[in-house]
């Protein structure tokens, strides 16, 4: 069986895509892909109704059935339809009302989003899968604007045709919604209204198989006598065991075997092979912009008809609702005005929660007015006590502006329990568990909640990148977060950032570092975080101080009270000889940074201990006290301050090297 890497594989289709009309895909899509949705795959509900069966009946019961299945133990996968049989023989509807139970919550991933757009915005592709869910067809008409044929019955076999206006999809065991197959009979062999339309279809389309174990008999035995197509791609699990049937059929096809991680990581490096495809954030933003106008133009009319004046009445126009009220503020560009029509709406619609939820958003995230903030916030809560994302904005609210964690957590918490499925609460509570609980087990769980809610999201991706360079020090993965996050919103001025510091401080490839740097300044260039960043980079790396200083004083122009950029700058001073004008900024990272035990509280005093030589004990006293709380700054550049330090005279030349390895080195 010959084996292929992924990287292999995107260059191969990519090859195929660009340079042949003729020959598609057809992703062959099973139970694997619906995973991370919430829906188990065949082999974990075959195990799970096994151990069912042997409650039900007797040890002699089960063993003459498993004679005459001829059921093997260790592989009870292959038997799906048997056990199905068995588990639900004394009342078949309970087999589909099972089915349906589980499968009525799944939402698309991130994979199904790839897909759609595949299906959307390069004609002519297929899917064929075994699963009854509609993950693929709801992704399909929320994320693009096309509309699916979905053949989810044999007898629709006649329309399974692709298609360059709709994206085509074929339900081998039916749809959900139409008498699903799960019986051994029924999922021993393929209906033969099937094998027309998928001989057509494979005649010039290359199966692409992901998240199918090859366990049925209809599916894995049409494949096994069907004509051989140009190419033949089975992804596995890695690690996973390949079946001896499945390696037979990819030896007669002449195919390839590829190990990938998941469904979402192997459609999120397919998104490579078709330049068609724009970022997702891009491709969904201008998808809903344009209904929204479509939805505000006809609301406007019908606003315009319904003020007109009618002359039997002393009124020229009706009170208008909450929602038109909404509707003018998000047209409104001017900060104040749009405030105030959110005040005039709120007096007239005091229990209104999602208006409130608007205005105070607005108020917190876009024009950052905190005052009488908490007080909106609490009218909010009045109004619906269990608003999910009243609750969760005011924890936000709590924990950056009011600095109050206990009560922060106790609003996440409330957010939480209202909607456990809130992507951005899960991603905003899992930031404060990492920094300011140090509760790093429970953060990353309620990151990969958030993700699994919402696994385009950019923020998230890159937020829990951050965390798993930051905490878990799994670099592989890092970058793969930060690509999601970029592939998603690839102009976000923070994600740019943060991606330029990991390659910076990992991948030490300064090139790409300093790129995504001035991304990121393009996208906000008043960002005095990134300025700060940058300026870092260009004293660090590029030995640049002329630049570092510009950018050092752009993040100071935007944020003066910003502990880190006065501390960062102060070093700066420092090593450009420039010790009087150092000493105001060291002072006001000291004052700003309120003895917190951070990586600068401990830089700030050994730039003290290295220049200041009149605070050598004290600075040497509060180092160690650091050291010994364990707070480090690992990979920080203190060289050029301890030469520095040394050539003006420093009384223990030897100590200072010694501490700056202590503070700077990992295990020192």
């Amino acid at each position: 069986m010959k084996k292929i890497s992924t990287h292999n594989l995107k260059h191969t289709l990519r090859d195929i895509h660009k340079n042949t009309e003729s020959r598609k895909f057809c992703f062959v899509i099973g139970a694997g892909a619906s995973l991370k949705s919430g829906i188990p795959t065949g082999n974990q509900l075959a195990e799970n109704w096994f151990k069912e069966i042997k409650e039900r009946y007797s040890d002699e019961e089960i063993k003459q059935w498993k004679k005459d299945v001829k059921l093997d133990e260790k592989d009870l996968a292959a038997h799906y339809g048997a056990i199905y049989r068995k588990r639900f023989e004394s009342d078949k509807t309970s087999g589909y009302e099972f089915l349906v139970q589980k499968m009525r919550s799944a939402k698309p991933t991130f994979g199904h989003i790839v897909l759609a757009q595949i299906l959307a915005k390069t004609a002519g592709h297929t899917v064929l899968t075994t699963n009854f869910d509609s993950l693929i067809e709801t992704s399909i008409y929320q994320f693009t604007n096309k509309t699916p044929l979905v053949c989810g019955h044999e007898s629709l076999s006649g329309y399974a045709r692709p298609s360059n206006i709709h994206p085509l999809i074929i339900k081998i065991h039916r749809d959900l919604l139409l008498s699903p197959k799960s019986d051994i009979d029924e999922i021993s062999k393929l209906d033969k209204g099937w094998k027309e339309p998928l001989d057509n279809i494979f005649s010039s389309h290359i199966p692409i198989v992901i998240g199918y174990g090859g366990n049925d008999g209809s599916l894995m035995s049409y494949f096994e006598q069907m004509n051989k197509p140009s190419n033949f791609f089975w992804c596995g699990l890695k690690k996973s065991p390949v079946s001896h049937r499945v390696e037979s059929l990819i030896k007669r096809m002449d195919g390839n075997y590829v190990e990938i991680n998941g469904f979402d990581e192997i459609m999120h490096d397919l998104l490579w092979v078709f330049d068609e495809i724009k970022p997702i954030k891009e491709e969904l933003d201008g998808i809903t912009k344009v209904r929204i106008e479509a939805a505000n133009n006809q609301l406007n009319e019908i606003i315009t008809e319904s003020q007109k004046v009618d002359p039997n009445k002393n009124e020229s126009k009706q009170d208008i609702s909450a929602f038109e009220y909404s509707n003018l503020a998000d047209k409104e560009t001017d900060y104040e005005k749009k405030k105030a029509i959110y005040l005039e709406a709120l007096d007239k619609f005091p229990k209104t929660a999602w208006l409130w939820n608007a205005f105070t958003y607005f108020m917190l995230f876009i024009k950052k007015d905190f005052n009488n903030l908490e007080k909106y916030f609490l009218k909010a809560l009045a109004a619906d006590p269990e608003h999910a994302n009243n609750n969760g904005n005011y924890a936000v609210f709590l924990q950056d502006i009011k600095k109050d964690y206990e009560n922060a957590e106790k609003y996440f918490l409330k957010a939480l329990a209202a909607d456990p499925e809130h992507a951005y609460n899960n991603g905003n509570y899992a930031a404060f568990l990492k920094s300011k609980k140090k509760d790093y087990e429970n953060a990353e769980k309620y990151y990969l909640k958030a993700l699994a809610a919402d696994p385009g999201d950019a923020n998230i991706n890159g937020n829990y990148a951050i965390f798993l360079k930051d905490i878990k020090k799994d670099y592989e993965n890092v970058e793969k977060y930060h690509l999601k996050a970029l592939a998603a919103d690839p102009g976000d001025a923070n994600i740019n950032g943060n991606y330029a510091i990991f390659l910076r401080d990992v991948k030490k490839d300064y090139e790409n570092a300093e790129k995504y740097y001035l991304k990121a300044l393009s996208a906000d260039p008043g960002n005095a975080n990134i300025n700060g960043s940058y300026a870092v980079f260009l004293k660090s790396i590029k030995k640049d101080y002329k630049n570092a200083e510009k950018y050092f004083l752009k993040a100071l122009s935007a944020d003066p009270k910003n502990a880190n950029i006065n501390g960062n700058y102060a070093q700066l001073l420092l090593i450009t000889i420039r010790k009087s004008e150092a000493t105001k900024y060291l002072e006001i990272a000291f004052q700003l940074n309120k003895d917190e035990k951070t990586d600068l509280l401990v830089e700030i005093w050994f730039y003290r201990y290295a220049h200041y030589f009149e605070l050598i004990d004290e600075a040497e006293k509060k180092i160690g006290e650091l050291l010994k709380d364990g707070i480090r700054s690992i990979g920080w550049d203190l060289s050029l301050n301890v030469k520095i330090g040394i050539e003006s005279g420093h009384p223990e030349p030897k100590k200072l090297n010694d501490l700056a390895e202590k503070i700077t080195k990992l295990g020192s």
